[in-house]
């Protein structure tokens, strides 16, 4: 019989493992993992004893009803776990630094648009965070002299995102324009060098108009596809009938007639543009950073509106000419 793990650990409820001392003690492994938590891309660490050790995976899903997080950045954590109560119901409580609080409450961001608020003395560092946790995957249990109070759902409130703009990867994967702890610019220039015309094909950012769905956006976006070293970029902006009208980008400094290029767009659509209008991964980035920073591209490059009332892609495949 092969034990893969007692415990499981998720981090912002997506990846998910068995917390093992592969790459450092268990102890040090807390310490890592909570100080890796930076309240701007990484909000959430939790981990609880798995039901079944035998198991070659485990799954966000299979998270126990007893369990010990933290939420917040390796500064400023705030730690909950779920209990069972005399009367076996399961609850869950904010863990408290031993003695009396001053009766002040501190607002923690725990999500993209979620913070709590809690006393003074319910806020943690990383390496204080690291020492529960550590107990608790011992024992199953938070130490004494720690306090427990019980979680009021009314202390989570809505707060403004930090993040104007939101992405999507091949028309389907949406998500915040964070940076995923990188400057923008770096993280624009980082995805659109992914694109492999294979199984990453599009990227497309915009200004948020709806922190709940990112998929809203007022007519004004841009969008890239295709590989690394050839790329399209288009982008829309709103009509005055409340259409949109798209736009696909070139350089000036070459004709934008004879021969054409299929980019692909995805599995079997692709799209077809003059030569002038095939970009790099690099050149991209610097367009998307402009646009990302002013919400324009730059007057360098020129513009061929398209005609959304036809098929703007055909099956790949086609011989790479004209028509």
């Amino acid at each position: 019989m092969r034990i893969h793990g007692t415990h499981a650990e998720t981090f912002d409820r997506t990846m998910t493992g068995y917390v093992t001392d592969t790459f450092h003690p268990i102890p040090d492994h807390f310490g890592v993992v909570l100080g890796g938590l930076n309240g701007r891309d990484d909000f959430t660490y939790t981990m609880w004893r798995v039901t079944n050790p035998e198991s070659s995976a485990v799954r966000a899903r299979d998270r126990s009803e007893l369990f010990i997080e933290a939420s917040g950045s390796a500064g400023a954590l705030v730690i909950t776990v779920t209990l069972r109560c005399a009367d076996g119901a399961v609850r869950l409580h904010v863990v408290g630094q031993p003695g009396t609080n001053d009766g002040g409450r501190i607002e923690v961001r725990v999500g993209d648009t979620a913070a709590v608020r809690v006393f003074s003395n319910e806020v943690f560092t990383a390496d204080e965070a690291a020492a529960i946790f550590y107990t608790y995957y011992l024992t199953n249990a938070v130490a004494q002299p720690y306090q427990l109070r019980g979680s009021d759902p009314a202390d989570t409130v809505r707060v403004a995102p930090l993040w104007s703009h939101a992405e999507s990867f091949n028309g389907g994967e949406y998500g915040y324009l964070t940076g995923r702890g990188k400057p923008i610019a770096e993280h624009l220039s980082e995805i659109l060098h992914q694109a492999d015309g294979k199984r990453r094909y599009t990227y497309s950012i915009w200004r948020m108009t709806n922190p709940d769905d990112l998929r809203d956006h007022d007519g004004y976006f841009i969008q890239a596809g295709g590989s690394e070293d050839q790329m399209t970029i288009e982008f829309a902006v709103p009509a005055a009938d409340g259409s949109g009208r798209l736009f696909t980008l070139g350089h000036r400094d070459s004709p934008d007639s004879g021969p054409t290029v299929l980019i692909p767009i995805n599995s079997k659509r692709a799209v077809r543009v003059f030569s002038n209008e095939v970009f790099t991964a690099d050149e991209a980035a610097a367009i998307f950073d402009t646009y990302y920073r002013t919400g324009e591209v730059p007057d360098a490059y020129s513009r061929r509106e398209l005609d959304l009332s036809t098929e703007l892609s055909e099956p790949r495949g086609l011989p790479d000419q004209a028509p």
